[in-house]
């Protein structure tokens, strides 16, 4: 725990009635004496948790100061969104205030312009305390008039109706977190319980106020997080001052926090629920006259913690941060206090989806605005932005639904429609050969849209069972054809190019059997290092090439033939390479190249129009520029750490994976290394695996694809390899392929994510498994700096936040993006830009993307306004 106060936060040495900390956690308010006036002031939150914060002068400390109330300013509170600042003091007034997007110049007093959008009257006497609706649909002000008044925070400053029933002065009002009650304290020793359904009186509670007296200047009470407990403001019990808790099954009042030697002023519930000792508990903050403070755990008998003569007079006020671990405290001697906790000390709070959870097994309906349900319906359309994109959205769908009809496949025995360019599906065609041989071509059935798993669980069980049993049993026909069949001698290998279409009968008859894939040998373990877990034996390095004759490959406007045991000399036996022109009448080579015995034989090629590349059994490796007319060697020969397995060729870049599982990239124009040799032998869990692909990415990051799916790339600023694809990955197959990936080299090895697998996790966990696998994708194109793809999975993951996510995991994006909106108002130093794309570019797409979702209407109107504020200060400005 650390306690600070911050001597820079006053008001001229006048009071401080109330605190209060923004939603988001960057700002907070306060309000209590000006000058000659009211004053209420906003604060940078920053510059109180973060020592280099306060002590850059660059950065702002007082964002805004207002001196627009006539008397004394007794509260401030934020709405739960953080777009409204409400004020209320002796004069009598609430004003409602709100982020302006005008631009002004940078005073003292103005980093931040905040204007009253709403000013409100009907109490006949100063207002107290001020309690903004969970839902901030209304919001209640209690006066010294002895009312309260519930104001339509959808329609300022329309008046909801006013409860009258106390007989003192109403000195504080709180929310219930479920929405159903209202709680108020007075100083005719009482609290009361409001029900918002009708606003009538639900409970009147005396009991534990019976021998209190009218000394504080507010009774600010709160309700707990969990909606089970009221804790109120200076109650008695046996002649001591308390806090009294009241429970709301009954109502009943025998509890209290005790300890406090003068009357409690002001408690706090902390907004989160707790898990602390395997434990669900709250926690909530006591303020007394006595100067004290007290920090409580509702699964504990004690105090966590008692802080005394903090101040010089009394606490008035309390406030805690949304993460729950800062807590804000205020006192009439013109100071403020500032309290930080860490979770080991209050404990771990629930996540958003826990607490639905929590608060759906107590009042069975999810209290927090996630992404539960669609709550469009019941909205009001506030930005007409909204109305446009709607509009146009309706538009965009208009034609779709003249043109086209929507399916909807179902299990039923009806035909399905056949275009006439597909093939027979209710014969066979039977042929002969020229050797006599009959051969039956196949039929491909293609999988009809009743066969998917698509369906699963969208249709009732009644609709799809036994739904095939009246169909009749296929009967496919064999058609005879008299004409015979002769069969070219085609190679099957994968990288022979059809350029080899135009090689004479002669050189096809001796073609060889294609390479053989990547074998990768054991190695064995440095002495002083563990052995490697034992495994199966690596197979055999790969063979000579032409056992039965010479190899050929096509390499432009020219073939390139490969000869092992060419000749046998009194040294050894020599492989011959050859460059024979495609469009010759005679087979005679224009360029030679004789490898030696200790080269000999030759085991792998890789060519194309300008380069040949051969590797040896004695691991060799040798390349060639080619031309029209010979061949110069563009690489000395090079000695590999063993023999090569395969060779890939694109453009000017070669690489070379080695038996030992090493891979080696160059870059023939210049004669240089590009990428170091890189051992993966850990990425292969047998040596069943082998390497399907392999090229190089634009900042010179090599990307592998192994023949069970998975791919990776090397990251030269992290030294590691980055998963970028795993077909068996069960968070990837469970999010269900929330996105499709984008076109590019290193996405042509993503395997397609089985959709089907969807229906067998809840969609709970399926959406928790696609948006973790959306923050891997963007987090792997970060670091490789793949720009491209990371705009595209950054917009896939607000996309996805929008449907599934909770409002702080998005506005956490649209920080990030927007950047401090006065100066450098975070410890870290923001930049402006991420992978070449202008931060502000990207948030101004995503915004395009917000202003389609009605429930997110507010948080588009709130970071619209402030681009558009800080786009002006720049022309302004000049930079």
């Amino acid at each position: 725990m650390k306690l600070l106060k911050p001597s820079w936060v006053n008001h001229d040495d006048k009071p401080i009635f109330s605190v209060d900390i923004h939603p988001t956690g960057k700002r907070f308010a306060t309000g209590g004496q000006g000058g000659d006036s009211g004053r209420v002031v906003v604060w940078n939150l920053n510059s109180v948790l973060y020592e280099e914060v306060e002590v850059d002068p660059n950065i702002p400390k007082m964002l805004c100061q207002m001196d627009n109330h006539l008397a004394c300013v007794n509260c401030v509170r934020w709405s739960n969104d953080g777009r409204y600042l409400a004020s209320g003091g002796d004069d009598r007034l609430v004003m409602v205030w709100a982020l302006s997007v005008a631009t002004c110049a940078a005073s003292k007093h103005k980093t931040e312009t905040w204007r009253c959008v709403s000013t409100l009257r009907g109490h006949a006497g100063d207002i107290l305390d001020l309690a903004w609706s969970p839902s901030d649909k209304w919001l209640a002000s209690c006066s010294v008039d002895n009312s309260i008044i519930i104001w339509n925070a959808e329609k300022f400053p329309e008046m909801v109706c006013v409860l009258n029933g106390h007989t003192g002065l109403v000195k504080g009002v709180a929310w219930d977190p479920v929405g159903k009650y209202l709680a108020s304290q007075s100083d005719d020793k009482s609290l009361r319980i409001w029900k918002t359904a009708d606003w009538a009186m639900e409970k009147t509670i005396t009991d534990p106020f019976e021998e209190c007296g009218g000394t504080t200047h507010v009774l600010r009470l709160s309700w707990s997080p969990d909606g089970q407990y009221v804790l109120s403001a200076h109650a008695m019990n046996g002649g001591g001052p308390t806090a009294g808790v009241v429970e709301r099954q009954g109502w009943l009042c025998d509890k209290d926090f005790v300890g406090h030697r003068k009357a409690v002023t002001c408690v706090r519930f902390n907004s989160n629920i707790f898990v602390k000792e395997g434990k669900k508990c709250c926690c909530a903050a006591v303020g007394s006259r006595d100067r004290a403070l007290s920090i409580w755990l509702t699964s504990l008998k004690r105090p966590l913690v008692v802080i005394h003569e903090l101040f010089g007079n009394s606490v008035l006020d309390l406030s805690w941060s949304s993460d729950g671990l800062n807590l804000l405290a205020c006192s009439s001697d013109g100071t403020v206090a500032c309290i930080m906790f860490t979770n080991k000390e209050i404990g771990t709070p629930l996540t958003v989806d826990e607490k639905n959870s929590f608060y759906e097994k107590i009042y069975g309906k999810r209290l927090m605005n996630d992404s539960g349900g669609d709550l469009s319906s019941n909205l009001l359309v506030e930005c007409p932005e909204i109305i446009l994109a709607r509009e146009k959205q309706e538009t965009k769908k208009e034609p779709v639904k003249e043109e086209t009809t929507p399916k909807t496949y179902k299990f039923q025995p009806q035909p399905q429609p056949v275009s006439s360019s597909a093939p027979p599906m209710d014969r066979q065609i039977e042929t002969r050969t020229s050797d006599g041989k009959r051969r039956i071509t196949p039929v491909f059935i293609p999988l009809t849209p009743a066969d998917t798993n698509e369906s699963l669980g969208s249709q009732p069980a009644t609709e799809n069972c036994f739904s095939t049993s009246s169909q009749n049993k296929s009967r496919i026909r064999v058609e005879r054809r008299d004409d015979i069949v002769i069969h070219p001698n085609v190679s099957n290998h994968a990288t022979t190019p059809s350029a080899d279409t135009g090689v004479d009968n002669r050189l096809r008859k001796r073609t060889s059997p294609p390479l053989p894939g990547p074998r990768l040998e054991p190695v064995p373990a440095k002495r002083g290092c563990p052995s490697p877990t034992p495994r199966a034996p690596a197979g055999p390095p790969p063979p000579a090439l032409g056992a039965a004759g010479p190899v050929v490959r096509a390499a432009g406007g020219l073939r390139l033939q490969v000869l092992n045991k060419a000749c046998s000399t009194y040294f050894g036996t020599l492989s011959r390479l050859e460059l024979i022109p495609n469009n010759s009448a005679s087979n005679d080579p224009i360029w030679g190249h004789v490898l030696g015995p200790t080269c000999s034989p030759v085991t792998c090629i890789a060519c194309d129009a300008r380069w040949a590349c051969v590797s040896c059994a004695d691991g060799s490796l040798h390349a060639w520029r080619l031309s029209r007319t010979h061949a110069t060697r563009a690489l000395p020969p090079i000695a590999l750490s063993s023999q090569a397995s395969r060779l890939w060729l694109s453009g000017d870049v070669l690489s070379v994976v080695t038996s030992s599982a090493t891979l080696v990239v160059w870059d023939l124009s210049t004669a240089s290394c590009r990428v170091t040799p890189l051992c993966f032998r850990n990425l292969l869990s047998s040596d069943d695996v082998s390497v399907t692909s392999c090229s190089l990415l634009n900042d010179n990051n090599p990307i592998i694809t192994l023949s069970n799916g998975k791919s990776y790339i090397y990251c030269m600023k992290l030294c590691a390899w980055v998963i970028w694809s795993d077909a068996s990955d069960p968070v990837r197959r469970a999010g269900g392929g929330v996105c499709r990936a984008p076109r590019g080299p290193q996405h042509t090895q993503q395997p397609p994510t089985q959709r089907t697998i969807r229906t067998l996790v809840s969609a709970q966990s399926s959406s928790g498994a696609s948006r973790s696998w959306l923050e891997a994708q963007l987090a792997a194109c970060l670091h490789l700096r793949l720009a491209p793809d990371y705009r595209h999975w950054l917009t896939a993951l607000f996309e996805h936040l929008l449907q599934h996510g909770t409002e702080e995991q998005i506005r956490q994006i649209l920080d990030e993006m927007l950047g401090p909106s006065h100066c450098t108002s975070t410890p870290k130093k923001w930049q402006s830009t991420v992978l070449g794309f202008k931060k502000h570019d990207l948030l101004e797409e995503m915004l395009s993307l917000l202003v389609r979702q009605l429930r997110w209407q507010r948080l588009y109107t709130e970071y619209n306004d402030q681009l558009k504020a800080l786009r002006e200060t720049t022309l302004v400005n000049g930079y």
